[in-house]
């Protein structure tokens, strides 16, 4: 992919993705800033602005802002992550400039209007109580304070209910002047356009200001010596379950590696842990893995849904698996599966330009160097049976296992639950 990149004299980051065989554009609005460079007064500060941009600027009303877009067929999101915020569009190419002028007039020129705010506080709550009701989500958020408890990575991106009623406007328009600058936003649009017209249209919106530093939060602390759970009894029709420990930052040389464990473990319907625990025992509807990869840290996780008495047998199959994979190792054929199945999903998903441009825009603003598909093709090729083993040993171990649970567990189940954790883990 010819990628084509520039930087600004105030610091902007400008990227353009050439496919010009399609007939849609993404632009994507990248700021270095989320829920680890909050401090605990602050959580939720990043969530709530990126709220806040979608409600009004200098030039545009909330309506405005979004019949710009739609308007025109397109669609417009945010998201906030734990350490970057992102603004996007997609839409029809020859739309696209409007696409860019509308986000960055947010992302420059928000408001951020007193009485809009008081009226997203409220909107905010409602979604932090629909998650906490959630269970399936809720007990993801207790995993990030079980891995990373009493540090800003620990805490949920959302913030809590006591938090977001405390956060005043002055607060969030300082926090939006701390972070909102020329060094920590990149710019990508993807889709049939030419790399210098789009930099002249963002040279036009975003003009030289005031030089700022890059953005900095707190080193994760991942240290761990013994299993950790965290269970809330709560009457549910499911109980829910997360099984996570520390993985590796998106910098990691096993990073690959890594991956494709986890597309062995219980990335599809072909997993091990979706045969052994749904098809050959019924025991979910939904079992899955994921992974995180941060700066410097990273977490694989293990989430499913059961009935709730069969809650200890999930988590020991889940266990069992785990220690076998450790102790034995895969298959050749797994592997190659395995493999096909990464780079597949890799190939398909950049074939779209607003999952292009979020892909290539994460990995930028982490890094000077652009991603090389065939690169990264050579180094899944690279990888051994043997490497998946010795992944699996180094990091399936019971003093690196955590669990987060939410249902009707009663105390006594509870005990036991722990106790078999501890003795049964990896």
């Amino acid at each position: 992919m010819n990628y084509q990149f520039s930087a600004l004299d105030n610091g902007v980051r400008v990227l353009t993705v050439p496919m010009h065989e399609r007939s849609s554009a993404a632009v994507t609005i990248w700021v270095k800033t989320g829920g680890r460079f909050e401090s605990k007064k602050l959580s939720g500060a990043s969530h709530y602005l990126e709220h806040m941009l979608f409600k009004g600027t200098q030039r545009r009303t909330t309506r405005q802002i979004k019949e710009e877009i739609e308007g025109v067929g397109g669609v417009l999101n945010a998201f906030t992550g734990e350490e970057l915020t992102c603004y996007f569009a997609k839409l029809l190419n020859q739309h696209y400039p409007v696409a860019l002028d509308v986000l960055s007039d947010m992302v420059n020129h928000a408001s951020l209007d007193a009485k809009e705010l008081e009226k997203e506080r409220t909107v905010i709550l409602e979604e932090i109580k629909m998650y906490r009701d959630l269970p399936a989500h809720h007990v993801h958020d207790l995993m990030g304070e079980l891995l990373w408890p009493d540090q800003p990575l620990g805490q949920p991106i959302a913030g809590t209910a006591e938090t977001v009623s405390a956060l005043t406007r002055k607060q969030i328009k300082d926090y939006k002047d701390r972070y909102y600058h020329a060094k920590n936003i990149l710019v990508v649009v993807s889709g049939p356009v030419e790399h210098h017209d789009v930099l002249a249209r963002v040279q036009e919106s975003f003009p030289a200001g005031t030089s700022k530093t890059g953005s900095k939060f707190q080193a994760a602390v991942s240290r761990q010596s013994k299993p950790r759970t965290l269970f809330i009894e709560k009457p549910t029709e499911q109980t829910h379950f997360v099984i996570a420990l520390h993985g590796f930052s998106r910098h990691h040389p096993d990073r690959y590696k890594l991956g494709l464990l986890n597309v062995m473990l219980g990335a599809n319907m072909s997993s091990r842990l979706f045969e052994e625990v749904r098809e050959k025992r019924g025991l979910a509807y939904e079992i899955k893995s994921g992974l995180n990869f941060l700066e410097d840290t990273g977490a694989l996780s293990i989430s499913a849904g059961v009935e709730s008495k069969k809650t200890p047998t999930a988590i020991n199959v889940i266990l069992h698996e785990l220690a076998k994979i450790a102790a034995k190792g895969i298959h050749e054929n797994e592997l190659r599966r395995a493999k096909d199945y990464f780079m597949s999903q890799l190939y398909m998903a950049l074939e779209d330009t607003l999952d292009h441009a979020l892909w290539i825009g994460e990995r930028l603003m982490y890094s000077n160097d652009l991603p090389d598909r065939e690169e990264i093709k050579r180094k899944i090729e690279a990888v051994t049976s043997q490497d998946i083993r010795d992944i699996a040993a180094k990091l399936f171990r019971t003093n690196h296992l955590n669990l987060t649970l939410i249902g009707p567990i009663p105390e006594k189940v509870q005990s036991r639950i722990r106790r078999d954790f501890a003795m049964n883990g990896a």
